[in-house]
């Protein structure tokens, strides 16, 4: 059979065309179920509580009652596709205040995807922390200096993987169905940081309390070997209290950030900190989403469960294209779809914007 140069350039083009129309943002084919796993708990740490110090440091002390001599509780809720398998399998980390609930929509939304995401429950940062006695100021501050929980969080990580492991060799309904050669992590704000670490960079210990030796520089490298990319929301800057500039030279996997204009950093660093950062992130396949008026709290999602999370104005502009976005990421990375990376472009990713949201800027390394 033989074909003109009209017919032959609309049948090499076809394929990309199919993709542009594709909306990454709607629902996908396959129905999902959750399993909950409230009571894990990794036995291999145990609680080392501060005494005395500064004022700061017995505050911490008083929050921290996630670790006990017997070990840290990790509960984890599991949202897995009712049939098919094997999937590739995403690990999600909620902000501080956060819970496993924090990023309900957006795990739904992969898992009809064709995933299996496993949302963490960090307990020392929790929601439950940060209400405690009604302090959100203070017990914001502690928790996000508490050294415990700054470097127990990539543990945590780490653990949710050793269970999956489990399940999948063992469960009733999760045996067979996860992917753990395909293995993705995401997270906001706290579990921005937490996801970077688990992909290589390094916790400034500058600010932590209680003291963690040297006192100053690079903390431990807390990397996970079998995650293979990962994706930050509201990434951090240099500062206060989680990267100096040399906590990003060391970054080893394939890292997506996303943030805009109005996701202003902590301690009165500018949303623009965020940004200027990705230039200190080492050369590889990194991109960085930088949209206009987006807030701090619109990269997350608790839609579909009953106690939702903090309102945020612009939230139901942004969530197209968040949802959108780590699709075609993890698509390209855990799926080997090589036609997604091609998605993540100014040009393509603009049919997403909504509302306040009204630019995107996409950059690459």
């Amino acid at each position: 059979m033989r074909f003109t140069l009209p017919i032959l350039t609309a049948l090499l083009l076809a394929p990309l065309a199919a993709l542009r129309a594709a909306d990454f943002s709607a629902r996908g084919p396959l129905a999902s179920e959750t399993i909950e796993f409230a009571n894990l708990t990794d036995s291999s740490r145990t609680g080392v509580k501060a005494s005395g110090g500064t004022r700061a440091q017995r505050f911490a002390s008083r929050l921290r009652q996630d670790s006990t001599p017997t070990g840290r509780n990790v509960p984890i809720k599991v949202h897995v596709p009712a049939t098919g398998g094997p999937f590739p399998v995403v690990i999600v980390s909620h902000g501080a205040g956060g819970d496993w609930d924090t990023h309900h929509a957006q795990a739904q939304h992969l898992a009809s995807h064709g995933y299996v995401v496993i949302c963490l429950e960090h307990i020392g940062s929790n929601r439950e922390r940060m209400t405690q006695r009604f302090r959100l100021m203070q017990n914001l501050e502690a928790m996000i200096h508490d050294s415990a929980e700054v470097l127990a969080r990539p543990k945590d990580v780490s653990f949710a993987i050793d269970r999956a492991e489990e399940w999948n060799r063992t469960h009733e309904k999760l045996r067979g169905k996860l992917d753990l050669q395909h293995v993705g992590v995401m997270g906001h704000s706290f579990g921005a940081f937490t996801t970077m670490v688990v992909c290589g960079m390094r916790p400034a210990l500058d600010w932590l309390t209680p003291r963690v030796e040297p006192g100053k520089g690079l903390g431990p490298e807390l990397r996970d070997s079998r995650v293979k990319c990962g994706i930050a929301l509201s990434p951090q800057g240099v500062g206060e209290p989680f990267f100096i500039s040399e906590s990003f030279g060391s970054l080893k996997l394939p890292l997506l950030g996303i943030s805009g204009t109005e996701d202003r950093q902590h301690n009165g660093l500018t949303a623009a900190n965020r940004r200027e950062a990705f230039a200190l992130w080492p050369q590889g396949p990194h991109k960085f989403i930088w949209l206009a008026n987006a807030k701090h709290l619109d990269f997350t999602d608790s839609t579909g469960v009953e106690r939702r999370a903090t309102p945020s104005p612009t939230r139901d502009d942004v969530q197209p294209l968040v949802r959108a976005v780590t699709l075609l990421f993890f698509n390209s990375y855990l799926k080997a779809d090589t036609n997604a990376s091609k998605q993540l472009t100014s040009d393509a990713l603009k049919p997403y914007l909504h509302g306040a949201v009204n630019n995107v800027d996409v950059l690459s390394k």
